[in-house]
């Protein structure tokens, strides 16, 4: 029983943080800024909670810096930005314009038409209002074919109202060299002469690193305001965002030989001294990361040993000294030396994939101008309700479809 109680003293929901530097957002956000160039405007894709790392406070802190464009996922996003960013331009990748179409003009948002069904339904009922227009060149997600588009310019409706952005999404992007990206460009040039669009968006973070062809007047700029560099330039010119710390919640000596973990996948080749600490796969830490990464302690390495389990991982600790190991410490997993890059080149996954489960996950804290601020703590994300009536929202939830 007192081992339990000591154990339990080093229980609470802060056992796994996610920091997210904010002041190193807004510096991504002026390096992007300048990539581009100044005639190329930037705006900010915050869809999915921001990558999961908190769509308010990220957003907060760009639109602070400068940014007054913006991407999110679907209107509920929408409604909560323009709670937090008020002048700002939004615009909703995915939902039912159709069924909402009143509510987008209402609050101000701008729909991303996808389907022939919504194009329609703007020139029919809503012309006049702004919109953009989201394009297929090859990714063959969302958005209008080809043979789409020539319909409806054959019918002289986009020389009545042409869209505000004609926008499309390169699907090789991070591989400059990929001959699928010419071919897109000149697909996307040919649908920019039939929509006549005031403007036009061909890139997203990756493709900031495109030759200026490719920017034209937008970027929708996402991973990388947020440190990720999908495009693996090196020297890599973002500034890390985000850190990730658990705690040691009790030490335990091993026998030499004996097994630790599910599926006693790790034995210990001598005898040796196990940290438990405080994340898993519940906090967003993939499952694959098992034997494949170290845990920071102080200036000392030590490695993750067994399977990963819901909310515990095991650390060798047995060379680390037990004054930077003791129960109540921090291990660090993602810091200045390793990354989320780094992970997830380690375990062979998506870096965004990371940042949605470890944002879902762990408790998250903000920090700007070198210390945290409290009135950002955000203990846990939870299913948000704007204060707008029920009736704006839909009653699905669209937030993993947003990616345009």
């Amino acid at each position: 029983m007192i081992q339990a109680a000591n154990i339990a003293q080093f229980l609470p929901s802060e056992s796994a943080v996610l920091e997210i530097d904010l002041d190193a957002v807004r510096a991504n956000y002026r390096i992007m800024t300048g990539i581009v160039g100044p005639d190329v405007g930037i705006a900010a894709v915050v869809k999915s909670d921001a990558y999961g790392l908190g769509l308010e406070p990220l957003a907060r802190a760009l639109y602070e810096a400068g940014c007054s464009a913006f991407f999110v996922a679907n209107l509920d996003e929408a409604l909560r930005l323009r709670a937090v960013c008020p002048g700002a331009t939004i615009a909703a990748f995915h939902d039912e314009y159709v069924r909402f179409g009143r509510v987008y003009r209402i609050e101000d948002i701008l729909p991303v038409i996808n389907t022939q069904e919504e194009m329609d339904f703007h020139f029919r009922m809503a012309a006049g209002d702004p919109y953009l227009l989201n394009v297929d060149t090859g990714f063959s997600r969302l958005g209008l074919s080809g043979p789409e588009l020539e319909r409806f310019s054959q019918n002289g409706q986009f020389l009545l109202q042409p869209p505000k952005v004609l926008i499309s999404h390169l699907a090789c992007s991070d591989h400059s060299s990929n001959v699928m990206n010419e071919v897109q460009k000149q697909r996307f040039e040919r649908a920019r002469r039939s929509a006549h669009p005031s403007a036009s968006s061909l890139i997203a973070s990756a493709g900031a690193w495109l030759d200026k062809s490719f920017h034209f007047d937008m970027a929708r700029i996402g991973s990388a305001l947020f440190g990720l560099n999908n495009a693996n330039i090196h020297p890599n010119p973002l500034y890390p965002v985000l850190r990730l710390k658990a705690r040691v919640l009790a030490l335990r000596e091993v026998s030499a030989h004996e097994a630790v973990g599910y599926g006693a996948t790790f034995r210990a080749r001598r005898n040796s001294r196990i940290a438990i600490v405080g994340i898993g796969y519940a906090q967003g830490l993939p499952w694959a990361c098992a034997d494949k990464i170290s845990v920071r302690f102080g200036s000392y390495l030590a490695p993750l040993v067994g399977r990963i389990s819901m909310e515990y991982v095991t650390v060798d600790v047995t060379d680390i000294p037990v004054d930077f190991c003791a129960p109540g410490n921090w291990g660090e997993f993602l810091h200045d030396g390793f990354g989320v890059d780094d992970l997830a080149a380690r375990i062979g996954v998506n870096a965004q994939e990371i940042t949605m489960r470890l944002g879902l996950g762990c408790l998250k804290r903000y920090r700007q101008d070198s210390r945290e601020d409290i009135n950002l703590f955000i203990r846990k994300r939870q299913p948000s309700r704007s204060s707008v009536p029920d009736r704006y929202h839909s009653t699905d939830s669209h937030a993993t479809q947003g990616g345009i």
